[in-house]
């Protein structure tokens, strides 16, 4: 099976100062592959790569972005029954590079200290439930 990235843009981006700002916290990453619903035939798909930071995990984050990513495939197929396929891994490396990317500048302009990112770190760290999870309707 082939796919490929159509077109990927920034769907959204928040940022704030975060209530807690004590040198020594650690600033903890989230993120997920979440999946639209398909086109009729089954060959257009929406991904989007939900990333957030957060200083103290009982407070909201206080970085959120989403990057959003078009893409075909070469035959009818249903993402969510394939979410441990490589290419939805390396969509969500690039996904968070470039919502890393946006933070880093607005990080930089908010006299914040910026987030360091390292691809393999993150791909050691992702738990195999993570994506059948991200592809889950979130709770309203």
């Amino acid at each position: 099976m082939q796919f490929d990235i159509s077109r990927d843009f920034l769907d959204g981006i928040a940022l704030q100062q975060p209530q807690k700002r004590d040198a020594t916290a650690e600033v903890q990453a989230k993120g997920q592959l979440r999946f639209l619903p398909s086109s009729p035939d089954g060959t257009l798909h929406t991904a989007v790569v939900e990333f957030a930071l957060t200083v103290d995990p009982n407070a909201p984050p206080f970085a959120r972005a989403g990057w959003r990513f078009l893409f075909t495939s070469s035959e009818t197929f249903d993402p969510k029954a394939d979410p441990q396929n490589p290419f939805f891994a390396s969509m969500m490396m690039v996904g968070i590079g470039k919502v890393l990317v946006a933070i880093n500048t607005l990080c930089m302009h908010a006299n914040l200290p910026l987030v360091p990112f390292e691809p393999s770190r993150l791909v050691q760290q992702a738990q195999p439930n993570a994506a059948a999870a991200a592809s889950a309707p979130k709770p309203a």
